[in-house]
This record gives C-alpha cells, structure tokens and sequence, in this order.
C-alpha cells in the first residue's frame, strides 16, 4: 500500500503545478497557462516560434490526458480523474506515453535552451522550477540528479527519462530518477 501512496503523492505534485488557478481542477486553459508562464519566465514572445511549439505540446498533452481521465467530458479534471487518468494511461499502460509526452518534453528542452546548446543547463533549470514554484534547493537537487551522464546539462532524453519514471516507477528507494523531477518527493 506504500507503494500506492506513493505514486498517488508524486501525481498529487503534479496536480499542483498544472492548477494555475487554484480552484481545485485543471483544465486546458491551466496547461496553456503553464506553458505561457514559461514562455515569459524564458522571455520569449508569445508568437514565436519556441512558443507555439510549447502551446502545442502542451495541447497535445491535455488532449491524451484528457482523453484518458475526463470520464463525464465536463473539459475539467478532479483530483480523482487525474490521478485515475494519469495511472491509467501512462502508469498501467506506458505506451502512451511517449505519445503524450514526447512533444511537451521537446518543446520544453527547446524553451529552456536560451542559448542554443540543444541541453538544459542548471540555470536553465532553475528558470524552469520557478514557474513550477519548486524551492531553489529542490531544483538544485534536482538537476543534480537527473543529469545522469554527468555532462553538466540535461537532455531532451534525459528530461523524459526523468518524467517517465516520475509517472510510472513505484520504486521507493531514495535513488529512484522520477522522486527527482521536482525535487525530493
């Protein structure tokens, strides 16, 4: 049951950061949210192209994601539905996965890339956790962590890596990648 409780509290995590508006559910205009906070965290304009390449990940995500957990098609996700869509989709069955999450995970290496090395660097990261209100310590700890091949940068390989394992690894241990995505869960 500890196992439960825990990927139940890393999707809870999750759950925090996408409900931009506080009300208790997410819907399509909190991820676009997410990603247009992003966009102006990183300075970019909103019609570039960085941008409309977040917008669309992100759309695309909503849509897989809603298509998996919205069971009354009201356009608004409970607690409940996401954490029922989200184990359905992406932790009992993984093949989706890449599918949702790929173009977000590229899309968001992309935005984060402010100076064209094709990596995330640490500082990179840090602009990233603050639009996720993650402590400068968690985000520290966190790239820490999911720089696995020890290049001082993260990877678009790596970033999925990290979200993959976040959303489908029940392992407990204190080395697991996915306890790392937003710092120690």
């Amino acid at each position: 049951m500890q196992t439960l409780d825990l990927m139940t509290r890393k999707i809870d995590v999750c759950f925090g950061h996408l409900d931009v508006d506080g009300n208790g559910t997410i819907e399509r205009d909190d991820l676009l949210g997410v990603g247009s906070r992003l966009v102006a965290q990183f300075g970019e304009s909103p019609t570039s192209p960085k941008a409309t390449a977040m917008a669309a990940g992100m759309v695309r995500f909503w849509d897989a994601l809603c298509s998996a957990a919205d069971v009354n098609g009201d356009g608004r996700l409970t607690p409940q539905e996401y954490r029922t869509g989200m184990t359905r989709a992406f932790v009992d069955d993984s093949t989706g996965f890449d599918r949702a999450f790929l173009p977000m995970a590229e899309a968001l290496c992309g935005l984060l890339d402010t100076d064209g090395d094709g990596t995330v660097s640490r500082a990179e990261f840090a602009e990233f956790h603050k639009v996720m209100r993650t402590s400068v310590e968690n985000a520290d700890l966190a790239f820490s962590k999911l720089d696995t091949d020890g290049s001082g940068s993260l990877s678009v390989t790596e970033l999925l890596a990290a979200m993959r394992d976040y959303y489908t690894n029940p392992d407990e241990s204190a080395d697991a990648l996915g306890h790392w995505l937003f710092g120690r869960v």
